[in-house]
């Protein structure tokens, strides 16, 4: 059933509205909490997804930043080596950048966290030639763990996100499974009176209310006119 979450809960709200109209009778009260309490867990589980893939954002945020301040920091680092030479391309730089820093920057995510560890490595080979190159070796790890922790929580909030969608669909599916066994208690009650069992629940095929309230100009129609709309009858 690929009705969506906010006609699932359109068709409980229209199903427990019309199932608490028949006050004198128990069971149909009941069944009316019964859907209210099925709705209300699907909407909290939908309330929680939404809340991981909004989580996602500054994940996406944290990760665009370190890369650019990484970029930024390991282009720094070749001008101190150049001027620890006194020009391009001398003995410094070409053990710290054998090829520049365009190799490093030009990569992104898990790839460049490792061109970054190597860069530390070079640099404390270069230390010999180049006492600052220690400071520099710190700074580039600073950078680098932060980029590799920023990489981290954005893998962890995107995993997140998917497990919350699936347990979303596992309360979207228990739902599906309570309105069914719902609407058959109800036909139990009504055997052989299709006319009632058919007012408790709404049409399927209708637009949510959400749906409707952004695509409406405000008019619906009378009912008759909204019911061979969508029956094609």
């Amino acid at each position: 059933m690929n009705t969506p979450v906010s006609k699932c809960g359109d068709l409980a709200a229209y199903a427990a509205r019309m199932l608490g109209k028949f006050t004198n009778q128990a069971t149909l009260l009941a069944l009316g909490l019964e859907m209210t309490a099925a709705a209300a867990e699907l909407h909290a589980a939908q309330a929680v997804y939404e809340q991981a893939v909004r989580d996602i954002l500054p994940a996406r945020v944290d990760v665009k930043y370190e890369n650019y301040v990484s970029d930024r920091r390991i282009r720094v680092t070749q001008q101190k080596a150049e001027m620890a030479d006194g020009k391009r391309g001398g003995r410094i730089a070409a053990i710290a950048f054998p090829e520049g820093s365009a190799p490093i920057t030009r990569l992104v995510g898990a790839s460049q966290v490792q061109a970054m560890v190597d860069l530390e490595g070079r640099l404390a080979a270069a230390q010999a030639l180049w006492p600052d190159a220690s400071a520099e070796k710190e700074a580039i790890a600073q950078h680098r763990e932060h980029y590799d922790n920023a990489l981290i929580a954005r893998k962890n909030a995107g995993q997140h996100a998917r497990n919350m969608r699936a347990a979303r669909n596992a309360a979207k599916d228990k739902f599906i499974h309570k309105y069914v066994e719902i609407m058959s208690r109800v036909e139990a009650e009504f055997p052989k009176d299709r006319a009632t069992q058919d007012l408790f629940f709404d049409e399927v095929r209708t637009k949510s209310a959400l749906a409707t309230a952004d695509t409406s100009t405000g008019e619906e129609g009378d009912d008759e006119g909204n019911e061979s709309e969508t029956t094609g009858g």
